[in-house]
């Protein structure tokens, strides 16, 4: 287990409060072949710094803990879309030689090439059990992207998405892309908007994953803070936020005290709807007659689990995943199959908790599967 933070991640002269602990949450949102015996559950503890309002993980784990089991493969429209508008906003910069950390399957590189044929992408992601990218002008790099990784400067820009709010030491991680990054490289990212997360109440918010509450108003500063100054920023919808930076200089700013009274209230709000949640949805399947099914082999899932949803009455585990079809979601005992299961049903009901998803899903399943089938979201 890494070391407990008892210091805040964006000011060390700080103090930390207690503001919730989850008992026994796997410590993996994949899914997994082997035996459950061999599954590990650990308490995560969450503090909130007063000066700056972040909300952090006390204990994170190792990393090749947390990512044993690949399970983020990026399928579905939403997934789809973000990549293509992403994809766009990164052309609009008239880039054509791209350095990615953290790249993951290579979506991103793959469309950019396609768009930009004339261009070279390298990604720097250790983890890749997916099907190679084999493109010309791409270039995978299998290594961890550290403090003492040298980028080099033959590149326009260097690019990350949905990796920043899985550091565990986010303002080292803007230092380290500051140190190699020249005046006139660009950096550009996409990340999640949080804040719209546990406003909407999502459960894949915060976890071991994502062990910081990096909202835009407290990255706006830490970027200003390390240096850079934002040329551009874009939404896609309330999912993610865009970001185009140059360097600059670094600048001493102070955080306001509203955002720590607003990200406190918003994480104990976001508890304590989901005490009375699963209360009620425990109503629900201890009174439906039929089959009941729970979607979303993932964090969405074991969220509800270790908050004490009664999985006695639930047949399986469903998502679209081929690379989850067939295994057990790691912490349960729940398998996993696909929604097409649904099609002989003439009595069933799916709880459906899938953060920006749920709407995707339900398309899928009542317009090409089942009609029938009833939901509890």
């Amino acid at each position: 287990m890494s070391e407990f933070r008892n210091k805040s991640l964006l000011d060390t002269n700080s103090d930390l409060e207690h503001l919730h602990t989850f008992k026994s949450v796997p410590v993996s949102m994949g899914c997994t072949s082997n035996d459950r015996s061999g599954d590990i559950v650990a308490d995560q503890i969450w503090d909130i710094c007063k000066n700056t309002g972040i909300i952090q993980l006390r204990n994170p784990l190792d990393l090749d803990i947390v990512y044993k089991f690949p399970h983020n493969d990026g399928i579905g429209n939403v997934w789809e879309t973000h990549y293509q508008k992403f994809t766009d906003f990164i052309t609009g910069c008239n880039i054509s030689n791209v350095i990615e950390i953290g790249g993951g399957t290579g979506r991103l590189g793959k469309l950019f090439l396609q768009k930009n044929v004339n261009s070279k992408w390298t990604m720097i992601e250790p983890n890749h059990t997916y099907q190679p990218i084999t493109m010309e002008n791409f270039i995978h790099i299998r290594k961890w992207f550290t403090d003492d990784y040298d980028l080099g400067f033959e590149y326009d820009a260097i690019v990350h998405s949905h990796v920043f709010e899985h550091t565990y030491d986010p303002k080292q991680f803007l230092k380290t892309i500051y140190n190699q990054i020249s005046e006139h490289k660009l950096h550009i990212f996409s990340f999640p908007n949080l804040k719209k997360f546990i406003k909407n109440r999502f459960t894949n918010a915060l976890n071991f994953e994502h062990t910081a509450f990096l909202t835009e108003d407290i990255t706006d500063i830490l970027l200003r803070e390390v240096g850079f100054s934002t040329i551009k920023k874009d939404y896609y919808g309330e999912h993610s936020i865009f970001y185009i930076c140059k360097k600059s200089k670094p600048e001493l700013i102070s955080y306001p005290s509203s955002i720590y009274e607003e990200n406190k209230f918003l994480f104990l709000d976001y508890i304590n709807f989901y005490k009375k949640e699963i209360e009620g949805l425990n109503t629900k399947i201890e009174q439906f007659d039929g089959n009941i099914f729970l979607f979303g082999a993932h964090i969405f899932s074991q969220f509800l689990i270790f908050n004490g949803l009664n999985t006695d009455g639930i047949n399986c585990i469903l998502d679209n995943s081929q690379m989850k079809q067939g295994n057990r979601l790691y912490g349960t005992n729940l398998f996993v199959k696909s929604p097409n299961i649904l099609q002989q049903e003439t009595s069933a009901a799916i709880i459906l908790k899938t953060a920006a998803y749920n709407q995707e899903i339900k398309d899928q399943i009542l317009n090409t599967i089942n009609n029938k089938v009833k939901f509890f979201e």
